[in-house]
């Protein structure tokens, strides 16, 4: 009976471990997207600006948001330059700090 039961235990043991090491390489193996371009929130002549890169040259694209309307947390945090993960997340603070 114990025979048996270590027996069991050690199948199960080994197919789990088989199927965790089968999920680790398939997502070893599988193609990452490539990433996204990094954009930054920055301050370009007296406004909210979106710089692409690590370029700090001109924007690509400069909003209507003036800093002097921002708080002063706000406003540092865009000053320093504020990165932004993607493109969605860029809209939202776009909308916020607009409102």
């Amino acid at each position: 009976m114990q025979s048996t039961f270590r027996i069991v235990l050690c199948v199960c043991l080994l197919a789990v471990a088989v199927t965790m090491a089968a999920f680790t390489l398939a997502d070893l193996t599988r193609e990452k997207p490539a990433p996204e371009e990094t954009l930054r929130l920055g301050a370009w002549q007296g406004s909210v600006a979106v710089f692409a890169g690590g370029d700090s040259g001109a924007p690509t694209r400069v909003t209507d948001i003036d800093l002097s309307t921002l708080r002063a947390t706000d406003r540092a945090l865009i000053e320093r330059g504020y990165p932004v993960e993607s493109e969605e997340a860029l809209q939202a603070l776009l909308e916020d700090l607009g409102s």
